[in-house]
């Protein structure tokens, strides 16, 4: 008959085990208070980001489609965005969009 049985032995192996593993911690925990006591401040502090101007309006976007844009960015977002500038898309994207939608759902027989 054997000193120990398979259970008491794995019982000892683990806490041997939980112990190697606390004490790897414990020296993990005072490498990083050495590491952060060893840590200089910065010498100088970054000065913000310039701002940028927002554009001017061109003539193209009347005033009323301006109002517009601004207030429903204002009530989408707040008020802690900033509008940088605002110019009509003369690509036509839209309109070609819109007829490829129009002639795809058209079936052929």
């Amino acid at each position: 008959m054997p000193a120990f049985s398979f259970e008491t032995a794995l019982l000892v192996l683990v806490t041997i085990g939980f112990f190697v593993l606390a004490k790897i911690v414990l020296s993990l925990r005072e490498e990083i208070r050495e590491l952060k006591a060893a840590r200089k401040p910065p010498a100088a502090v970054l000065a913000p980001a310039p701002v940028a101007t927002p554009a001017p309006v061109e003539e193209e976007v009347p005033s009323d489609v301006y109002a517009a844009i601004v207030s429903a960015i204002f009530i989408a977002l707040g008020d802690h965005h900033r509008i940088v500038s605002i110019t009509p898309d003369k690509s036509m994207a839209w309109s070609h969009e819109g007829r490829r939608n129009i002639f795809g759902s058209h079936s052929l027989r």
